[in-house]
């Protein structure tokens, strides 16, 4: 149980940075790839535009002397604008301002996008043969593989998209379809990279969260190991504390007996001393299963012999109390465990059965190999029960009738044992209602 409750810590707290790590860097690297495609959009804009070309931009005349007078040009005006560096100024305010109808500073754009940019372009005609091309501005590919980018994205009818890091868009011409691409393996690179740095970065902090949370968790959770290692303490010597003075009770009584006769009250008292001894040889054998130390010595057994043997005891009770009782066992399955583990298992199944089961019910047992393993199941009718799972009858005095404790004699713990075993042989343990009117148990090996 200690050991379980540290690997759940130090699972929720893994589920939980990782959940976080993969925020974060999901979000960043989202961000950065819109930033990598709204800032080729924008100069895909202006290609399309513009022919498949960035528009000229208009650089101001300098001279090799600044204070060199121009030709024609007056420097005694006081305007500003006979000013060449007032002139100047204006026009580099203008040339940030606009680019041709586009703002710089939108998408990226600037003053040096055309030079950073590499893109080129391919004319179809409307029958999709090669017309023209403009390769002038990258040097990355070859022009028989441009026109065969574009034939390809011709017959499949794309208008814009990506291709092998291009973004493309098709645009009508004279003549044709110009499609234009325009290279982002830059930018896509950065991305990757930095893509590659967030992962490198989220693995390498999830194996730093493990390691502290493993050395962790034991400063965090000791008292609480102490307070439970105390709890099993008490709970394994007050059962054996008990033993001694249930066995002088149920000797007195014998004694009793003996000298007064056999009654109504010595027999309750020896039927409720009974039921106390089974209490704490159960309690018992829960802490010893928590705590793991049940010294058994594994062997392969015959499963289906055991449990045939364990389902045929319980013919005369089904007889006895007219219930119908269905017995279905694969033979020749075999589980390595301990013949008396899984004999009180199965025994404590089938026992909870008959006695929550309706009157004149029906109780089945079936034990069968499947796809998912060896699976024990024992079902058995009962009056009402809401339709769902009910693992919470596993729970330690949980009963699903209250009422009907002192007619069942149960204490609620029985399947509390039989989760412990499954538990230990790492099977799996569940019950679940189909149909409001009946409740299996099943224990998949």
């Amino acid at each position: 149980m200690v050991k379980t409750l540290r690997r759940k810590f130090i699972a929720i707290t893994m589920i939980s940075v990782t959940a976080v790590f993969l925020i974060i860097m999901g979000i960043i690297n989202i961000i950065n790839y819109s930033n990598v495609y709204s800032n080729a959009k924008a100069r895909m804009d202006i290609l399309a535009e513009n022919n498949g070309d960035f528009p000229k931009i208009d650089q101001p005349q300098q001279t090799s002397d600044p204070m060199m007078k121009p030709e024609g040009m007056d420097l005694s005006q006081n305007n500003k604008n006979s000013n060449p560096q007032n002139n100047f100024a204006g026009q580099k305010k203008d040339k940030r301002d606009s680019f041709n109808g586009f703002s710089y500073g939108n998408g990226g754009i600037n003053e040096e996008t055309p030079f950073e940019s590499r893109y080129f372009n391919i004319t179809l005609s409307e029958n999709g043969d090669y017309v023209s091309s403009n390769l002038d501005n990258v040097a990355a590919i070859s022009s028989d593989s441009a026109i065969d980018y574009a034939r390809e994205l011709y017959s499949k009818g794309s208008i814009s998209g990506m291709y092998n890091d291009y973004m493309y868009r098709q645009i009508d011409v004279d003549g044709g379809k110009m499609y234009i691409f325009l290279d982002c393996k830059r930018d896509l690179s950065s991305f990757r990279s930095f893509l590659l740095i967030s992962i490198i970065v989220t693995v390498a902090g999830e194996i730093l969260v493990f390691i502290l949370s493993a050395i962790l968790s034991k400063i965090f959770l000791k008292p609480v190991f102490e307070s439970y290692d105390k709890q099993k303490r008490f709970i394994t010597d007050a059962s054996h504390e008990l033993k001694t003075p249930v066995a002088i009770i149920k000797a007195n009584v014998e004694i009793v007996e003996m000298e007064n006769g056999e009654s109504e009250w010595t027999k309750s008292i020896v039927k409720q001393a009974d039921r106390l001894t089974n209490l704490t040889e159960k309690m018992v054998m829960l802490s010893r299963m928590d705590e793991g130390n049940t010294n058994e010595e594994l062997k392969d057994v015959n499963a289906s012999k055991l449990f045939l043997e364990i389902c045929e005891s319980y013919e005369p009770i089904a007889v006895k109390m007219k219930k119908t009782y269905n017995v279905d066992i694969e033979p020749g399955l075999i589980i390595r465990g301990n013949e008396t583990n899984l004999s009180q298992m199965l025994s404590l199944l089938v026992d909870n059965a008959f006695k929550y089961s309706n009157d004149g019910g029906n109780v089945d047992v079936a034990f069968k190999k499947t796809n998912k393993g060896k699976v024990l199941t024992v079902s058995n009718s009962v009056e009402e029960i809401e339709e769902g799972r009910h693992d919470e009858l596993f729970e330690r005095f949980v009963r699903r009738d209250e009422s009907r404790n002192s007619k069942t004699g149960g204490f609620g713990i029985g399947l509390s044992v039989v989760q412990a075993i499954a538990e230990s042989y790492k099977a799996k343990v569940s019950a679940r209602s189909y149909d409001n009117k009946s409740i299996e148990f099943k224990v998949i090996f």
